[in-house]
């Protein structure tokens, strides 16, 4: 009686345990679909990235640096490039968002919407640039009534990008070069 008790616990054990492994196979299919999609999504804005930096030529930080810095010298084919550049950053943001929403990130700061903007902004600091992102707020703004990650993003960019011109930052970056050029003559 003893040994009947035993081995139907044994087995009702088998059946639970067998119940928790198709359990668990089944959120390794899904966490593996999720990770598949991202993969997928990633390969697609890295493709059209990919075809935007083709499209730079052979001297796009001349380009850029008449953009930034000398914004009245600019010429639309340095205009073009900020706008492949542009582009190019602001697919990078969607797919920072995309898979952020999706748990692929963590908790790390930087890398993160906030983290990406943080890093990012100053390739908008200029009146070209902050028309830019005007327009693409404006475009992500009339998608719906609820306001998307992307447009808070968006806006924070442009926020941090209209604060000082890259222009003044430059600036203030030589005049500490030549602060530490001095110490180093003292020295």
């Amino acid at each position: 009686m003893a040994r009947a008790k035993l081995l139907e616990l044994l087995q009702v054990a088998g059946n639970l345990g067998l119940i928790a492994g198709l359990i668990l196979v089944g959120v390794q299919i899904t966490d593996s679909n999720r990770i598949a999609s991202a993969e997928l999504f990633g390969s697609s804005v890295g493709s059209v990235i990919s075809i935007n930096t083709e499209q730079l030529g052979d001297s796009p930080g001349e380009a850029m640096s008449r953009v930034l810095y000398d914004p009245a010298a600019a010429e639309t084919s340095d205009l073009y490039i900020a706008d492949r550049i542009y582009d190019a950053l602001l697919r990078q943001l969607v797919r920072v968002h995309v898979f952020d929403a999706m748990g692929l990130y963590g908790d790390d700061e930087l890398v993160s919407p906030a983290g990406f903007v943080g890093l990012h902004f100053e390739f908008f600091a200029c009146p070209y640039g902050l028309a830019w992102l005007d327009q693409q707020i404006e475009l992500f703004d009339t998608r719906g009534n609820e306001e998307l990650a992307i447009l808070t993003s968006l806006k924070m960019l442009r926020e941090l990008a209209g604060a000082e011109s890259a222009r003044v930052r430059l600036e203030d970056r030589l005049e500490r070069v030549g602060a530490l050029l001095a110490q180093l003559d003292d020295s």
